[in-house]
């Protein structure tokens, strides 16, 4: 798939990248949804370290999981990657948690990391725990789209993780997240002939033409696979 020339951030992944046309636009936010298990962590990381290898500063802010523990699930999933917890030690990929909610330090963190560290790529897991601590929608949802035209602002492109229901259909419970969001990214585990397998489609992405097929993927040792091109049934 050929798209006009613009400015691009591949993921890494060869076959989402081919998907978009090259990678996500510049700048972009885009909501990685899926239920349990379907990867979205996975994909967050690879996204970070692909960019860290080529000199692009990532950040992981966890609104949940320890740090320790995200790298070693990274790290058992990825076995390829040996250099990976070189790349955190070095400060090229940062994984922070946020141990005490506070929208004033989530930004701060966030700022910080853009405006001083000057990181290109950052993952954020997850939309569904920040919702957690507002007690008005109105309030959650000024705060994301503040989120997000800062970002984009600072020229970062930024995944931001959030959950679906199942792991089999994609219902946004954020409706405003998807229209706020330039990209949506929609992981499934899927149930094919008396096993689930994982699956892939890219709901929109703004900037550039894009494949809408669902197509399977693989968490491999060296990475996610994903089979552009393939059917899933």
């Amino acid at each position: 798939m050929k798209t006009a020339q613009i400015a691009r951030i591949e993921t890494g992944i060869k076959g989402l990248d081919k998907m978009m046309g090259g990678g996500i636009p510049d700048a972009n936010n885009v909501l990685l949804v899926g239920g349990p298990g379907t990867g979205k962590t996975s994909l967050g990381m690879e996204f970070l370290y692909r960019g860290a290898k080529q000199g692009e500063k990532g950040l992981f802010i966890s609104l949940e999981e320890k740090p320790e523990r995200i790298l070693a699930n990274a790290s058992e999933a990825f076995t390829g990657f040996s250099d990976l917890q070189d790349l955190v030690k070095s400060g090229m990929l940062n994984i922070v948690k946020i141990d005490k909610w506070s929208y004033e330090q989530f930004i701060e963190t966030i700022r910080d990391s853009v405006s001083q560290d000057k990181t290109r790529r950052c993952v954020i897991d997850s939309l569904s725990v920040m919702e957690l601590y507002f007690d008005k929608p109105y309030e959650f949802r000024k705060r994301l789209f503040d989120l997000m035209q800062f970002l984009a602002g600072g020229k970062c492109t930024t995944l931001i993780a959030t959950e679906a229901p199942n792991s089999e259909v994609v219902k946004l419970e954020h409706p405003i997240a998807q229209f706020v969001a330039d990209g949506v990214i929609a992981l499934y585990k899927l149930e094919k002939k008396e096993k689930r397998v994982r699956a892939l489609e890219i709901v929109k992405m703004r900037g550039t033409a894009h494949s809408t097929d669902l197509v399977p993927i693989e968490i491999t040792p060296d990475g996610i696979k994903v089979y552009e091109g393939e059917k899933v049934y």
